[in-house]
């Protein structure tokens, strides 16, 4: 679908949030008048994969040194590997210039196995597995080698920070640091505070992804804060759509595309990997759908391994249908019995989408976030929401509240145990105010 240019309205919508990004206030008092950041030069970056690798590569762009720390010599030489070919593709694409290039090839990016070459520096950012026993044995080791005054983050996308915060001495200094695949590209950074999170802390997060000219936008330590939290209600209400309605992956994905996003969820779930998806619901006890369990067993993990919901060519890694999924989606569809009927294809973008919004009140409910602006601005940059609409929450005015608030009473009413129905209190206290339910 050709994108449709935002109107004016809309375009200062989103430079009001750009401004409101950053003037964040923590619960302690410490805001970003009164709290004063550390000087960052050298930064540790622990684990070499696809997050910390493209992390290491914003920062040396950046101008920082850092150093990418490996567990072992053969990963080192694998990350390096990677790091190259990411390198020769960001040319290729006109992303990386030859100065960008240059510095990349420098001292300035620097590998290792051994934490203790940390010591001189002032940041850390772990982007190891998503394991929170792996994370505080981290911490607690680091907390023997880092300055006092370092500042430790984390990249986890969905774990709790006060956890790893408590595994060292200060806890203050401890600050969710949550970037977007990839790293390097995307321009905007969750910034997670926990109950022990500093002003300092906070404070130096944003001067790095400033310096890094990433938007950094502040949440609160809830599981998978705000951004992955919306994204699995709408990950999962698209999963229901094949395992309920027996809707095949592209039917899905072109209902989406075809409102001017840049990809459709099935895309999205290859994209990330099922396997993935597999850790952070098993971390949080989430049960695992029947597609998922069957997709795993075939360990069809998504593009990196050539089959998700999706088939990829081997050398284009073009997707294409698999009739394999198809009938899989159709054996498990044709046991199940939804109440909630789907007529058409607005229908079923409002099946997706509505949830999304209501999870949205609720996190600003919670406080995991301090207004609808920040959410909009979160999807517009991290996600591909088009922006002609101004973002979800934004769009949800436009089309009426009352109309999203009366389709979730409904579906609440006949799902009464489904969470993602329930509404929140603020959607409805909205929705009362144009018309009382």
């Amino acid at each position: 679908m050709e994108s449709v240019k935002a109107s004016d309205e809309i375009k200062n919508y989103i430079s009001q949030a750009v401004i409101r990004a950053s003037q964040w206030t923590l619960p302690n008092g410490s805001t970003h008048e009164n709290s004063d950041s550390i000087e960052v030069q050298r930064v540790g970056v622990i684990g070499g994969g696809t997050m910390g690798r493209g992390i290491a590569l914003a920062l040396v762009l950046a101008g920082y040194e850092a150093i990418i720390v490996e567990h072992t010599y053969e990963a080192v030489q694998a990350c390096q590997k990677e790091v190259a070919l990411t390198i020769k593709r960001e040319v290729s694409l006109k992303r990386f210039k030859e100065k960008d290039v240059h510095r990349l090839k420098s001292n300035a990016l620097m590998y290792t196995t051994d934490l203790n070459l940390l010591k001189d520096c002032q940041l850390i950012i772990e982007a190891i597995f998503e394991n929170m026993n792996m994370k505080i044995e981290l911490f607690q080791k680091l907390d023997k080698i880092l300055p006092e005054n370092a500042i430790f983050g984390t990249n986890t996308s969905s774990l709790n920070i006060d956890e790893m915060a408590k595994a060292i001495a200060n806890p203050s200094r401890v600050v969710g640091i949550h970037f977007f695949n990839p790293p390097h590209v995307i321009k905007v950074v969750e910034i997670v505070f926990g109950s022990y999170t500093s002003g300092t802390a906070v404070a130096t997060a944003f001067e790095v992804c400033q310096r890094m000219r990433k938007l950094a936008v502040l949440v609160g330590n809830c599981p998978s804060f705000v951004f992955n939290r919306l994204l699995a209600v709408y990950i999962n209400q698209s999963m229901k759509l094949m395992y309920e309605y027996g809707l095949l992956p592209k039917d899905i994905d072109n209902i989406i595309t075809s409102r001017g996003f840049l990809m459709g969820p099935i895309t999205v779930v290859d994209m990330n990997g099922l396997d993935v998806a597999e850790k952070v619901k098993t971390e949080h006890n989430v049960p695992l759908n029947k597609l998922e369990i069957e997709l795993l067993k075939q360990k069809r993990y998504g593009r990196k391994t050539g089959k998700g919901f999706y088939k990829y060519d081997e050398i284009t890694k073009k997707k294409e249908s698999d009739l394999e999924v198809e009938f899989l989606i159709q054996s498990v569809a044709s046991s199940a019995s939804p109440n909630i009927s789907l007529y058409c294809d607005s229908d079923v973008y409002e099946f997706i989408i509505f949830p999304l919004i209501n999870e949205g009140y609720l996190c600003l409910e919670e406080g995991m976030i301090e207004e609808e602006q920040l959410i909009d601005i979160l999807f517009i940059l991290g996600f591909g929401w088009p922006v002609n609409t101004g973002g979800p929450m934004h769009w949800a005015k436009e089309i009426g509240v009352k109309k999203i608030a009366e389709k979730l009473a409904l579906w609440n009413n006949l799902n009464p145990t489904a969470r993602e129905y329930k509404l929140s209190k603020t959607l409805r206290k909205n929705a009362s105010m144009v018309c009382k339910l």
